[in-house]
């Protein structure tokens, strides 16, 4: 009789144990997303997403000064990237995915972009065509061609638990502020959250936003376009009303400091920053903050 009931409790010891077990798994299991601190003086735009079952996802990755941070954080998730989106060619942008492609090992799985063709960067570029014909000779190098991708508009690409939609991508006929308003625009969706990055979206792209994808674009948590300053116009802001905003911003930026004191720079950050706070947001996650990392 005793034996029976050591066994009896054996056996429901064994049953709390793995029950606990799965539940510590089952926590383990958190999709996370990661805005990235700047390094250097410049503005940039850095996100590092770990899905479900840990395969990770970087968005842009910013300046040269940023490499070293972008790959420090890599290392720490599992040390390869799954999946790379870049919003565009911008050196802000672009230029750690171009370092970390040129000169070092790390295994990168599929690289997705939105690109025009060196004549049309010269034509429209603003003077920084040289930025994104640097980016197009990296792409079309044999270290990484094979796995590149040109998106094209509502493609559907799942990734674990993660459904991502490209709603924008080049828009040759734009040609004021050209670059910018040939962002790649993407929304993933989680089973809590949904997030919609913008890149660098000017007013004339974010129009053609709201007159074509409309019905897609209300999300929770919004990456702010432009580093949050002359990018897409009032009133996305105000279709969206996102809970969380994610502004890729530093420190000179959000108080408009050019070198001489707040306020002293042309730039539009406070002005936009005054939309959100008319929006009542939960949260603002910055980029002058340092790394910060929120389960999604």
């Amino acid at each position: 009789m005793k034996n029976k009931k050591k066994i009896f409790l054996t056996v429901i010891i064994l049953i709390i144990l793995v029950g606990i077990l799965e539940v510590w798994k089952l926590n383990l299991k958190t999709t996370t997303l990661e805005q990235l601190k700047n390094s250097g003086h410049s503005q940039m735009m850095g996100y590092i997403i770990k899905t479900d079952n840990d395969k990770i996802i970087v968005i842009d990755g910013g300046t040269s000064d940023d490499t070293e941070n972008l790959l420090q954080k890599i290392n720490e998730y599992t040390g390869k990237v799954d999946y790379w989106f870049i919003t565009h060619p911008h050196q802000d942008h672009a230029t750690a995915f171009i370092e970390i492609v040129n000169n070092y090992n790390i295994d990168i799985g599929k690289v997705y972009v939105t690109t025009e063709d060196e004549e049309w960067y010269n034509n429209y570029g603003d003077g920084r065509a040289d930025e994104c014909i640097r980016f197009l000779d990296t792409i079309k190098s044999e270290k990484i061609s094979s796995k590149v991708e040109e998106v094209t508009l509502n493609e559907q690409i799942q990734i674990d638990n993660i459904k991502c939609e490209i709603l924008g991508i080049k828009n040759p006929e734009i040609t004021k502020n050209a670059i910018n308003n040939s962002s790649m625009v993407i929304k993933m969706e989680t089973k809590k959250n949904s997030i919609l990055f913008l890149g660098d979206t000017g007013v004339e792209s974010g129009n053609k936003l709201l007159d074509n994808q409309k019905e897609k674009l209300k999300v929770n948590i919004l990456q702010m376009a432009h580093h949050g300053q002359q990018g897409v116009s009032k009133e996305i802001y105000e279709y969206i009303k996102p809970k969380i905003c994610l502004w890729p911003t530093p420190d000179w930026l959000w108080i408009n400091d050019s070198g001489n004191g707040e306020d002293s720079g042309p730039w539009k950050t406070k002005e936009t920053r005054k939309w959100i706070e008319e929006l009542n947001v939960n949260k603002n996650i910055i980029e002058k903050d340092g790394n910060i990392k929120i389960s999604i």
